[in-house]
């Protein structure tokens, strides 16, 4: 229990060190147990005569019934749900006692310290059996009155806000375990993690059956960070880390900052493995040393995407190929500067370049430049928009989480001829279609004619943006969320208003498995919107199972769920549900149907290289009809 403590309290400690904090925390619960006088009876899977065993081990029993005499604050439901099994399902000694375990804690929890369980298992026919279990709650404990002593940094009110042991409330040593701890983050967090904390003078009263005690708290004296080393660096520069880190030498000790210090070290992407314990003894005893073991990756990736649509009747007559080209360097020598390449063909052709430098002048900006070009096909006409634009990107972190930037944009858009008859596309702008008339392919040539005449122009904007990022490892995150808002308005000719929003969570279920929740949307706002500044939707990246960038609109929302299966660091395989939908640029407030995909897909990757493959399919399509997406690529 007290290891326990000191990892929830000084995760990053080294366990062997001597200055880690002391609580005596299971002596306590001892001497409590001993004045109390009570016979506290905890079944375990050693605990060979917990559950009764008349039965042939050799043969496989099922459960007929599962009952519970003598509970009064827990009822029937509850009980059945901790306990986890119920008829019908196989017999197994290890469940049914790691069931009534949890019913104990449950108990223990709301007070009930004295609880007794006493399963009974009968075999009732050649395959059945029936458990039953008594069940002797004893007396509800409350909690007393309770003094600390020792105190000089803090009021003695400030800790028992975080004890929050109310008197009058239900006792638990699980409770009183949290409240500790709380209380020695509180501590940490302003310099002194050598606080020891000992629970004393266990008293019951039998007659209203509360507990009294005492906390003696020595705090300790004031410690420091003595100096910030970093093990394993090989292509990376010292000054490039360090200067990454909230902690830092001289700085008064303090958990949360250590604690950041290494999500950040994690996040840099500048190494394969960053080692949890990162504080040693300093040369003075009020000292520490903040030494993190690193183990450095290939920061250098080459990567290429390979999307396959296979013929589908109507519009296609042959299989469709994309693909994407990717080249990008996190560290170029060392350095922390970032160069990438991107590459993509299909509906949308894209060509980007773009260079990072961080720490200008020394002080915690970044600084980047990028080039792109674009062009834009409409699959019923083959008429292209292209576009061509330069960006200057300053950014900055602030407050550990959060990251901010702001981009000046320059573009040159040039729009085409389209002399053709549409009668059945939008009137505001020909050139685009409503979700429908992508589906069907609804271009009528036989009524109406007439032609729009694409007008050329410039177009400068001013991007704000604001991400929150609080995952605990960015590449294969457990839990955690990352949050992102950016608005760009624009001048020139064509004078626009844009909106992304962006929330991604995630949850961890059982051992290494997690729930990963995304949703997105964007809007776009003005009386020309240029098709190469609408939302497009579909494909690897937004809307799997559906052909790439086939929806196009001023708004878009989508979203997506994964069930993922963590195979390694990096690794993982997964099923999602991808759904989402756009707006026509004619009824810009009203979306089309809502749009499905679905399917599963894997994540392989190792120091030296990455293999990544979606199988996706549109709702209603048979499973020969999915889309394919395979990521190959490698590491340098």
């Amino acid at each position: 229990m007290q290891t326990k403590m000191r990892r929830r309290m000084i995760t990053n400690f080294n366990t062997e060190t001597e200055f880690l904090p002391k609580t005596r925390f299971l002596f306590a619960l001892i001497l409590i147990l001993s004045l109390l006088t009570i016979p506290l009876i905890a079944l375990s899977d050693a605990d060979d005569t917990a559950i009764p065993t008349p039965i042939d081990p050799d043969l496989t029993y099922l459960i007929r019934q599962i009952s519970f005499e003598g509970n009064d604050f827990l009822n029937r439901k509850a009980l059945a749900e901790h306990i986890g099994v119920g008829a019908g399902q196989p017999y197994d000694k290890g469940e049914i006692l790691e069931g009534l375990n949890r019913i104990t804690e449950e108990y223990r929890k709301n007070g009930f310290i004295s609880v007794v369980l006493r399963p009974e298992v009968t075999v009732i026919s050649a395959d059945q059996v029936r458990i039953r279990v008594h069940i002797e709650e004893g007396k509800r404990v409350l909690t007393g009155e309770i003094t600390i002593d020792g105190v000089q940094l803090f009021s003695v009110r400030e800790l028992r806000r975080e004890l929050r042991l109310r008197k009058g409330a239900p006792f638990s040593h699980t409770a009183l375990e949290r409240g500790i701890a709380r209380i020695l983050a509180l501590y940490s967090e302003r310099g002194y993690p050598k606080v020891e904390i000992q629970p004393v003078d266990f008293r019951l009263s039998r007659e209203e059956d509360l507990v009294d005690f005492h906390l003696q708290i020595d705090e300790g004296n004031l410690t420091r960070i003595g100096g910030v080393k970093l093990t394993g660096l090989k292509k990376t520069k010292a000054d490039v880390v360090s200067r990454e880190l909230p902690i830092q030498s001289g700085d008064v000790f303090n958990q949360r900052k250590i604690d950041q210090s290494f999500h950040r070290l994690v996040n840099l992407g500048y190494f394969y493995e960053v080692n949890p314990n990162l504080l040693e003894p300093g040369n003075a005893p009020d000292e520490v040393i903040f030494n993190a073991l690193v183990t450095e990756a290939r920061t250098g990736r080459f990567s290429g995407v390979i999307g396959y649509a296979p013929p589908t009747s109507g519009l296609e007559n042959a299989p469709q190929l994309t693909g994407v080209i990717e080249a990008s360097e996190s560290n170029l020598l060392g350095t922390g500067r970032q160069a990438n390449f991107f590459w993509k063909s299909g509906l949308i052709s894209t060509l980007q370049v773009g260079y990072e430098e961080p720490w200008p002048f020394g002080k915690p900006l970044k600084i980047g430049v990028e080039y792109s070009r674009l062009t834009q096909r409409n699959q019923f006409t083959d008429a292209e928009s292209k576009e061509q634009s330069t960006r200057l990107i300053v950014g900055t972190r602030f407050r550990s989480l959060f990251e901010g930037s702001l981009a000046l944009s320059y573009k040159r858009i040039e729009l085409p001829t389209i002399a053709a008859p549409f009668t059945t596309l939008s009137a505001t702008d020909p050139f685009l279609r409503t979700d429908s008339q992508h589906q069907a392919g609804d271009i009528s040539d036989s009524d109406g004619a007439g032609a729009f005449i694409g007008e050329n122009g410039v177009k400068y904007g001013v991007t704000l943006s604001l991400a929150r990022d609080s995952r605990d490892y960015f590449l294969n995150p457990t839990r955690g969320r990352r949050d992102h808002i950016a608005f760009e308005f624009s001048r020139g000719d064509f004078k626009l208003r844009k909106l992304w929003l962006d929330f991604q969570q995630y949850f961890p279920t059982w051992r290494r498995q997690v729930i990963a929740i995304g949703v997105h949307g964007a809007a776009a706002w003005g009386a020309n919107i240029p098709p190469t500044e609408l939302f497009y939707l579909g494909g690897a990246n937004t809307l799997r199972g559906y052909d790439e960038d086939w929806f196009s609109g001023p708004r878009r929302v989508h979203g997506n769920i994964e069930y993922r299966f963590l195979t390694g660091r990096t690794s993982q395989i997964f099923a999602f549900v991808d759904l989402g939908s756009v707006t026509a640029i004619d009824q810009p407030t009203r979306l089309d149907p809502l749009r499905v995909g679905y399917g599963f897909g894997m994540r392989l990757e190792s120091k030296g290289g990455a293999l990544r493959m979606d199988y996706g399919l549109a709702e209603g399509s048979s499973a020969l009809q999915g889309k394919i997406h395979v990521n190959l690529g490698t590491a340098f």
